[in-house]
């Protein structure tokens, strides 16, 4: 990912709209690129504020975390979906094989 599309993906980012696939791809830019970095750090802690001074009471809810436990977070959720796809890929594959090796044993039986 270029610097153009990772700051193109600030606004999504932040708003929790980005695919699995894209998170990956901004994150390992995120820590790859200090001025991205800088630029996300710079519009997450605006946005916060934004949120803050929204909220009815001033004191902002109580989802607000930094930036650090956000990026955090997100990377977890992309490690649980990765591993979730190797489960169901892995399922897949023994429930395909036990299957096929059933209706082989079933055939030599018939013609047994």
């Amino acid at each position: 990912m270029d610097c153009r599309t990772f700051e193109s993906k600030i606004p999504a980012y932040i708003a929790g709209q980005l695919k699995m696939e894209e998170m990956q791809e901004f994150l390992d830019h995120a820590e790859s690129c200090s001025e991205c970095y800088d630029e996300l750090e710079i519009t997450y802690t605006v946005m916060q504020g934004i949120r803050q001074l929204d909220s009815e009471d001033g004191l902002g809810n109580a989802s607000h975390m930094s930036l650090d436990s956000s990026l955090y977070f997100a990377r977890e959720r992309v490690r649980n979906f990765t591993l979730g796809r190797v489960i169901k890929y892995a399922l897949t594959t023994a429930a395909f094989w036990s299957v096929l090796s059933t209706l082989w044993f079933q055939v030599r039986f018939w013609l047994a």
